[in-house]
């Protein structure tokens, strides 16, 4: 049972927001099929005896004198529900279970006998009640009596002159289910359905009943909301304040180490000045402005969150076109393309025809956030480019309600598809590093300020040079 369940699961769709759907459908699909076969079989059983109540007068007709004493041996004769079969003797033996029977028909005593393969469930529905019956009632008592038996059946009755008559009835009479084995089987199918149901069920919930093990609820509850959702709120939101903690203690701590070793490191300052003027002065004061520059920058990623800014609404379109001016202005080599222009048609007056007009504002690249922050990282990013590549191209592009896309291209070596996941990691920089200064911070701190507002960022390498996506959410509006 454990690899059926294991193999049902793996054929379900990994997510729990397809899963929940789909296991509900299948378990009303499961449930309908067994209420429909349950159903379905005490309809058919109600319909049968029902039937088998009402064919009395057909089967005082059917062995009335009129009429198989009309019909020649071995012929068969159908009458509503039934058939019957006139013979000089039986064909074959009656069988052992078979239950002899005395029928009164217009004064006159016959003799009979109801054959089943297997005992019967209920002879004593096939005995005459301690009282004066009409031909009619006892014939339809005895149709019904035998139609609660289940089971395929026929009844033989021996008329005078040795002639036998079999009466059948295929849908009456006939094998099926019983009401005590359509509820038995009934009950089993949706027992086993549970059994299917609530270890998949019991299944789904596991990792987040583990979750939310030993966390105490807080706050009022939505009642239809699970107890394990808000124990895994509350947990996250714990461990959400306990990691905010434990950066600011880092951050704290990082800022007590960089304010100590800037002491030992103005010391060193003051002592290199007594160095003779010369190659050696002049290494010790590079190595101590890298020092400062790397201590100062790990503590400006660490703090780049927290760091206080207001967010409000402006055009990222205009932001990065007055950065790339700004580039343009000390001669560095970038080019900015601003977002495409809105074809329109002019309407048409009595004056003039109708003329194609191009509209470009920068309402499409609105966002919500903070532009500070946005402007640094392109900045950084920006330099990465003039730096690896000796020329950027910045293009703002809307890509959706809710992103925008700022494409940056250098025209550099660009970067091995296995490299960029490790680039982006503080204090890591590109191949060509070792040629020009720096720390590997810039991109760090991009990713992080992206991050921020709700983006990411994506590498494409062309030929040549290296394309940077920064995909920004708009934000709130």
């Amino acid at each position: 049972m454990g690899a059926f369940l294991i193999a049902v699961i793996k054929l379900l769709p990994r997510s729990l927001a397809k899963r929940l759907p789909l296991l509900a459908i299948l378990s009303f699909l499961f449930g309908a099929v067994v209420t429909g076969w349950t159903m379905q079989n005490f309809y058919n059983r109600s319909i049968a005896l029902t039937q088998a109540e009402t064919s009395g007068e057909v089967l005082r007709d059917l062995i009335g004198k009129e009429t198989w004493q009309n019909l020649p041996d071995g012929d068969v004769i159908s009458s509503g529900l039934f058939e019957m079969r006139r013979g000089p003797e039986l064909h074959d033996a009656l069988p052992p279970y078979s239950v002899p029977l005395i029928l009164t028909l217009n004064g006159e005593r016959l003799r009979a006998a109801v054959a089943f393969n297997s005992p019967p469930k209920l002879p004593e529905a096939l005995s005459a009640r301690n009282e004066v019956q009409t031909a009619t009632a006892r014939l339809a008592e005895l149709s019904r009596g035998i139609a609660r038996q289940d089971q395929t059946a026929a009844l033989h009755v021996f008329m005078p002159s040795d002639v036998v008559v079999t009466i059948s009835a295929p849908t009456i009479w006939q094998s099926r289910p019983g009401q005590t084995w359509i509820a038995i089987i009934g009950i089993a199918a949706f027992v086993l359905g549970l059994s299917l149901v609530i270890p998949l069920a019991l299944n789904l919930a596991a990792p987040f009943k583990k979750l939310a093990a030993r966390g105490p609820v807080s706050g009022p509850t939505d009642p239809l909301a699970s107890t394990e959702a808000y124990l895994i709120r509350d947990k996250i939101t714990r461990l959400t304040e306990r990691y905010a903690a434990e950066q600011e203690k880092k951050e704290r701590d990082l800022a007590a180490i960089s304010h100590d070793l800037r002491t030992p490191i103005t010391r060193l300052r003051l002592r290199t000045e007594l160095l003779p003027e010369g190659d050696l002065r002049d290494r010790f004061e590079a190595d101590l402005d890298d020092v400062s520059s790397i201590i100062d920058g790990a503590l400006d990623l660490l703090s780049l969150r927290s760091q206080p800014e207001e967010s409000y609404q402006f055009s990222l379109a205009s932001l990065v076109e007055s950065l790339v001016n700004d580039y343009s202005d000390t001669g560095k080599n970038v080019t900015f393309f601003a977002p495409e222009a809105v074809e329109l048609q002019s309407a048409t007056s009595i004056f003039t025809s109708p003329e194609d007009v191009s509209i470009r504002t920068d309402n499409t690249c609105l966002i919500f956030g903070q532009p500070d922050k946005l402007r640094r990282a392109f900045s950084n990013l920006i330099d990465n480019a003039l730096k690896y590549g000796g020329r950027a191209v910045v293009e703002v592009k809307p890509l959706s309600n809710d992103m925008i896309g700022v494409d940056i291209r250098d025209f550099g070596p660009g970067i091995e598809p296995d490299e960029v996941a490790r680039v982006r990691l503080p204090f890591v920089r590109g191949h060509t590093s070792q040629s020009e200064r720096g720390f590997g911070l810039g991109l760090s701190i991009a990713t992080e300020l992206i991050e921020l507002h709700g983006g990411t960022l994506e590498f494409t390498n062309l030929e040549p040079g290296l394309l940077v996506t920064a995909l920004v959410s708009r934000g709130a509006d």
